[in-house]
């Protein structure tokens, strides 16, 4: 039935992504997984089923609300419906699902350590164990447990990025501005990471801290920290990996 927690009214939009003109600025642009994508932010409702940052969640009610080891409660920054992933990033994950991203966040506590991974070993396993979260799941009733609520803001394509610095001496990279913002697609920019146990992930966007809305650009503790989320290529019981670097 519309509108009872198993089929929420927003649902029905899932049908939408890529038809819908409202849309049009988040459709595969000639293929985002061949070429790294900006993205830039506009204000939509907290309760949009369009990707977003920030928002409500349609995490279902038998999820229990993510905690992290400490028995704080997670707050959603990236809420990712996966036909648009499927036909953004070429993808096969389930269709008319949600992929949710939650991470510590707290107010004038230092927690950047808890969510951060540069290649060691020992911080992945700390991420892990729940410090951060992404959960692909069924739509259900918006929802939210956490303390905090980001303001949501859409996912607006940008211009293509040309990341590929390989072919640069040391000296022309001295002469360029290199990117270090919020991305979607192919590679990530100024990601700091050794081949360590994401062989099995498959990289899929950046979110830059400063782009968060005012309030909460210390989202990953210092405003130019950057998220990064990997998905699970074979995502039956792990779904991907979201941490953030600092550069």
């Amino acid at each position: 039935m519309k509108g009872n927690r198993y089929y929420p009214e927003a649902l029905l939009e899932f049908h939408q992504i890529g038809k819908n003109p409202s849309v049009k600025n988040v459709e595969n642009k000639d293929g985002a997984e061949k070429m790294s994508v900006e993205i830039i932010f506009k204000n939509v409702e907290n309760k949009s089923i369009k990707p977003r940052l920030g928002g409500y969640s349609f995490l279902p009610e038998n999820i229990d609300w993510p905690l992290n080891p400490n028995g704080d409660k997670l707050t959603l920054v990236l809420c990712l419906p996966t036909d648009f992933l499927n036909k953004t990033l070429n993808l096969n994950l389930p269709q008319d699902h949600v992929l949710s991203v939650f991470t510590t966040y707290k107010k004038d506590v230092y927690f950047l350590d808890l969510i951060t991974f540069h290649g060691d070993k020992e911080e992945l396993k700390n991420i892990k164990k729940g410090f951060t979260k992404v959960l692909l799941h069924e739509a259900s009733d918006i929802r939210n447990e956490s303390d905090f609520l980001i303001p949501a803001q859409e996912f607006i394509f940008g211009e293509e990025l040309d990341l590929d610095l390989e072919e640069l001496d040391e000296e022309d990279l001295d002469d360029i501005e290199i990117y270090c913002g919020s991305l979607i697609g192919n590679k990530p920019s100024l990601l700091q990471i050794e081949n360590i146990g994401l062989d099995d992930y498959q990289f899929c966007l950046q979110i830059y801290g400063g782009d968060f809305p005012e309030g909460f650009q210390d989202i990953f503790s210092l405003s130019d920290s950057v998220g990064y989320l990997f998905i699970n290529k074979n995502y039956d019981n792990d779904a991907g990996v979201f941490f953030t670097q600092c550069t």
